[in-house]
């Protein structure tokens, strides 16, 4: 029997006209083991955030813990019976939580936020609202049991960008999970916190951004290698139909990707589609668990949403997504080119300060090696380099702001493809200032002057699709 993991996110779980439609989402899939996952309320995860940066406000700390619990009360007014039992139970469960957040809140004014308090406080939005959608369930008349998922995920001690221990959580979705899966007289739905982890000695982490999808195929992993049965996916549920293949902002009427492979998603996602982060495919492209994207406002829809598989159309150009904004960063010197180690130093830099890099291009002759890095770490990265190491007359450093384009699909690999994308940024008059792509790679990166961006993309989609 097919185990199908779902992932709900705060989209779906606003009003009772929401809950509706995941109680008619489970009898469409009544013939299937289910596992869902619910992400926190719209808007609560960043609340938390900033009711514990400022924790020195009472007022404020006061005021936005009425404001969560009035907004969680609203739902559950909703979606229950007044004085049901779980009504009762849903409201008791929101009293006890405010109740531990606000000396959550309270620690943190006294020791300081700490990355393991932050992310205890970032968890109360999953544990709120999974814990709703389990009783709500329950009132419905199915078998549902609430799990909060630091029982089930071990993590690494990354707090805020936790990585799973699969070994580790494999053996307790064994234990806690599959025996139901594998009972034909259990029709069990497996109700549980998305984002959410816990370390080796107990401390709640959190998954990062994307974290409850991540949640759904880290389970689907867990489930595929711990069950018998090797019929597992994954559904996300959102208020698209899937993938396009270009940002409708940039070119309106954009097409839905419905058929794609993991490395050309992951690519996808890696450079700003914000409907899929790519670590969620990590988790499952190496066992082959397919993933669908689906609207949440069309469930029973057959063909149009997005479905990652191993499978994959090499002629067709899958997606052109762009970083808007951000700074490239050179670096240039004739007289350095035989020292090793160089580059390695600029990259360590960029680590001790905790900035990410992208896009990496280097000229053969000399040391001229360009990078790109996000708006924000922009200031940071050139004072870096100027103070600790590039303060010389060795080195000249230049930076600009810039946009990222980026092409994706096996397709780019054929030069004719390559061709096509030059003649139409030619054909506008408009200068590629760097080019990227590794070797064998299925995307290429393309770094134009910020004001040019639109046109180009725009050049690009009508010459190649």
């Amino acid at each position: 029997m097919t185990v199908v993991i779902m992932k709900f996110g705060g989209s779906c779980l606003v009003d009772n006209k929401a809950f509706n439609k995941i109680y008619n989402i489970t009898k469409l899939y009544e013939k299937q083991k289910k596992i869902y996952v619910a992400s926190a309320f719209n808007g609560i995860t960043d609340i938390l955030l900033k009711t514990a940066l400022q924790v020195s406000d009472a007022k404020k700390v006061d005021d936005n813990i009425a404001f969560i619990e009035k907004r969680h009360m609203d739902v559950i007014e909703q979606i229950f019976e007044e004085d049901s039992i779980y009504y009762i139970s849903a409201k008791d469960w929101v009293d006890a939580k405010m109740a531990e957040l606000e000396n959550v809140f309270a620690d943190i004014k006294e020791f300081g936020l700490e990355p393991y308090y932050q992310d205890y406080v970032l968890s109360f939005g999953e544990i709120l609202s999974t814990f709703i959608l389990h009783q709500y369930l329950m009132s419905k008349s199915l078998d549902s049991l609430f799990i909060s998922a630091n029982d089930l995920i071990v993590t690494n001690d990354e707090f805020n960008n936790a990585y799973p221990l699969y070994n580790l959580t494999n053996a307790r979705v064994r234990t806690q999970i599959v025996p139901f899966l594998e009972n034909p007289n259990k029709d069990t739905i497996f109700s549980v916190t998305g984002f959410v982890g816990r370390n080796k000695i107990g401390y709640i982490t959190t998954l990062g951004r994307g974290g409850s999808d991540y949640t759904a195929t880290i389970l689907a992993r867990a489930v595929y290698e711990e069950g018998s049965d090797k019929d597992v996916k994954v559904v996300l549920w959102k208020d698209i139909d899937g993938l396009l293949a270009i940002n409708p902002k940039y070119v309106p009427n954009s097409s839905l990707i419905k058929s794609i492979d993991y490395k050309e998603a992951k690519a996808i996602a890696n450079f700003g589609a914000k409907v899929l982060h790519p670590k969620c495919l990590e988790a499952i492209e190496k066992k082959h668990i397919p993933l669908e994207i689906r609207n949440f406002d069309k469930p029973e829809e057959e063909i149009n949403f997005t479905k990652i598989t191993t499978e994959s159309d090499k002629q067709q150009i899958k997606g052109i997504s762009a970083e808007e904004e951000g700074t490239i960063i050179t670096l240039i010197s004739g007289t350095m080119v035989d020292i090793p180690g160089v580059l390695g130093n600029i990259f360590k830099i960029m680590g001790k300060n905790g900035i990410s890099v992208s896009f990496v291009a280097q000229s053969s002759t000399e040391i001229s090696t360009s990078f790109f890095v996000k708006s924000e770490d922009s200031e940071k990265a050139i004072k870096a380099l100027k103070d600790e190491y590039f303060g010389s007359d060795f080195f000249e450093l230049k930076w600009d702001v810039v946009s990222i384009i980026n092409i994706t699909g096996l397709k780019v690999l054929e030069n004719k493809t390559k061709a096509q994308i030059f003649n139409a940024l030619d054909k506008k008059e408009i200068p590629v200032k760097a080019i990227s792509q590794s070797y064998e790679e299925l995307n290429i990166s393309i770094v134009v002057k910020k004001d040019h961006m639109i046109d180009a993309i725009k050049a690009i989609h009508d010459e190649i699709q």
